[in-house]
């Protein structure tokens, strides 16, 4: 046993407590959430995304398919594309890794848009102008 007695501390617990800062607290959160809901139903984020962040969308994924696949992929080319004069022509004959770096000064008339598009090759910077056709709400790699 220890030589030092404890004394209990009496505790007050005739005190009652109100709910009302949790039912506020709660309130609060259920308002900003519901804020949330509403602003969501009124400005989709597909709707936030502009027309040049498509273009390079685009861009990136025809420049991934070639990286992947090594090959052409028809899916993300307008019909009639010529592989020959593919903006990645030059890139696709010295080999390397391509990496999409930007798109800029982009330019879209209906459903015809030209682009700068920055990538580069085995670490080389080269920026070529693009051109993109809009199939089915898809923007697609064209030769011109």
């Amino acid at each position: 046993m220890s030589d030092v007695e404890e004394t209990p501390v009496p505790i007050d617990q005739n005190e009652t407590r109100s709910m009302w800062p949790f039912l506020v607290a709660a309130g609060i959160i259920a308002f900003v959430i519901l804020g949330i809901v509403i602003a969501t139903l009124i400005s989709p984020v597909e709707k936030n995304v502009t027309e040049s962040d498509r273009l390079a969308l685009s861009a990136t994924n025809f420049i991934m398919s070639r990286n992947d696949t090594g090959k052409y992929d028809p899916t993300l080319s307008c019909k009639g594309f010529d592989e020959k004069l593919s903006p990645l022509r030059a890139a696709v004959e010295s080999g390397g890794t391509i990496a999409f770096s930007k798109l800029t000064d982009a330019s879209i008339d209906g459903d015809k848009a030209t682009a700068q598009v920055s990538f580069t090759v085995a670490g080389s910077p080269i920026t070529a102008p693009w051109h993109f056709s809009k199939e089915n709400s898809r923007w697609l790699v064209c030769n011109s």
